[in-house]
């Protein structure tokens, strides 16, 4: 237990304490960045097109982008389904949306902060270092990106703030299959069942009671993967028609974790505070931290994502309730508590700030927009002797909600022949719609890049961009 950052006054009610105060003050920051904080953002539609797919039309591939498991996800053949289950049921009831979904992400983020504060309580920690964990987790860019886009860490995130919680409430059993059930929703989700692992050992370590503990979290485990199975009951035969080979491709020395902190150099200031954490901790009053369980879940979620070697960034969430506390634990002093707070806020907010005015000059396809170019593709659906629910789509991601059932993207990864010549009408734009990605690394394709194999059918303004409708050349019979 924490003993030095115990309060010895009676806690405050939860309406009234500050750390509560402070999570909803963050969620309401989530809330007014929803479409504010990357408005073009491929995985956004890529995965909702997954949970689109499977729960309408009972497809488990990716129909969207064609990629084949285990190169990505791939659908939700391998994992995913219980993600896409809860965006299922959301979204049927409030329309299959970026918006509605990144509300979802956000809801959950929310509740994951919830978790954090009442675990973090329920261990000992005082109120105001409490605070300054959930302003360094909850305002953290992994923590809000996963909240502010439509992919799936959401969910592995809330199974592992809900672990933690339940571990502090010494219910073994339930936090064990919590976190091994995360590792169905992502593959390099399968840290979270390790981490929770060595912070089940680390925390019941004092009692010596592991003849006790090992039971328990087997049985968490096989029932974990039991939901897995029945979730799954192909999978043996997909691993097996599997191209591994494929894997290579995103590998990156240090996995996620490796990638979040050398490929992006703002992230570097966040290698940095790490590194003065572990010397700060090397001094003989706070050498205790490296063993205790938020260093140990850090240090054994480093060792798996390096073994893993995916070098996706977004993942690096999933180590960021253990990392974030360790962090704290190195720092926190009570008389320097506020100063804490202020130095996260100003390291953190900022951005946000930024990116909340920089994406609301450049914003996504309304509603109506997408009602519009809807429209247009049953009127050149006609012009082309084809019924509109039976018309396929060849076209920029960011009107995927136009003709959600048979669209596939114009992307530079998928863009060959077959699917080309599958296509009944392209959908493109003249300019790249991203103003952030250069254009040498975006995958979006211009009218220009399609204009030798399409002829021109119509052409709209959309929100002040000009989209064509073409139809393949069929004439043609390679591309350049």
């Amino acid at each position: 237990m924490p003993v030095e950052n115990q309060e010895n006054i009676k806690p405050a009610p939860w309406y009234k304490a500050p750390e509560y105060i402070l999570v909803l003050l963050i969620g309401l920051l989530y809330i007014v960045l929803i479409g504010k904080y990357r408005a073009f953002d491929l995985d956004s539609v890529w995965f909702l097109s997954f949970s689109h797919d499977f729960w309408l039309h009972h497809i488990v591939t990716d129909t969207l982008m064609h990629a084949s498991f285990p190169q990505g996800m791939g659908g939700v053949v391998a994992f995913g389904k219980l993600a896409a289950i809860v965006q299922g049921i959301v979204l049927s009831i409030f329309g299959w949306s970026v918006p509605a979904s990144i509300a979802l992400n956000a809801s959950f983020g929310f509740a994951s902060l919830i978790l954090i504060v009442n675990m973090s309580r329920r261990l000992g920690y005082s109120s105001h270092f409490t605070v300054c964990y959930v302003a360094l987790l909850g305002l953290g860019e992994p923590f809000v990106l996963s909240g502010e886009r439509a992919r799936y860490e959401f969910l592995p995130l809330f199974f592992l703030c809900l672990a933690l919680w339940l571990l502090a409430r010494k219910n073994i059993v339930l936090a064990m299959f919590v976190a091994a059930l995360a590792a169905e929703v992502e593959p390099a989700a399968v840290v979270i069942p390790f981490a929770v692992f060595v912070a089940i050992l680390a925390q019941n370590r004092p009692t010596r009671s592991y003849k006790n503990l090992l039971p328990r979290i087997a049985l968490g485990t096989a029932a974990a993967l039991a939901v897995y199975f029945l979730l799954h009951p192909d999978i043996v035969s997909v691993i097996h028609s599997a191209n591994w080979g494929v894997m290579n491709a995103g590998s990156f020395p240090g996995g996620f974790i490796g990638a979040y902190y050398i490929q992006t150099k703002r992230h570097w200031l966040d290698l940095a505070i790490l590194l003065a954490a572990i010397a700060l901790s090397l001094r003989p009053a706070k050498r205790h931290l490296f063993t205790q369980w938020p260093a140990l879940c850090f240090f054994t979620t480093c060792i798996i994502s390096a073994l893993l070697r995916w070098g996706n960034g977004s993942y690096f969430v999933f180590v960021t309730p253990f990392l974030c506390l360790f962090l704290i634990q190195a720092f926190y002093a009570e008389r320097y508590w506020k100063w804490i707070v202020a130095a996260i806020l100003l390291m953190t907010l900022p951005q946000y700030a930024y990116r909340f005015y920089f994406w609301s000059a450049h914003p996504d396809f309304s509603q109506n927009d997408q009602h519009r170019v809807a429209e247009a593709i049953v009127h050149a659906s006609a012009q082309i002797g084809k019924s509109p629910s039976d018309v396929m789509i060849l076209g920029n991601f960011n009107l995927w909600y136009a003709h959600p059932d048979h669209f596939s993207n114009l992307d530079t990864r998928n863009f060959y022949r077959t699917t080309l010549h599958n296509a009944d009408l392209l959908l493109c734009f003249d300019q790249h719609l991203d103003p952030i990605l250069p254009q040498n690394k975006t995958p979006e394709i211009s009218c220009s890049g399609v204009a030798n194999v399409s002829k021109p059918l119509d052409t709209l303004t959309v929100n002040g961009h000009t989209l064509q409708i073409r139809v393949p050349d069929s004439t043609i019979t390679s591309i350049p």
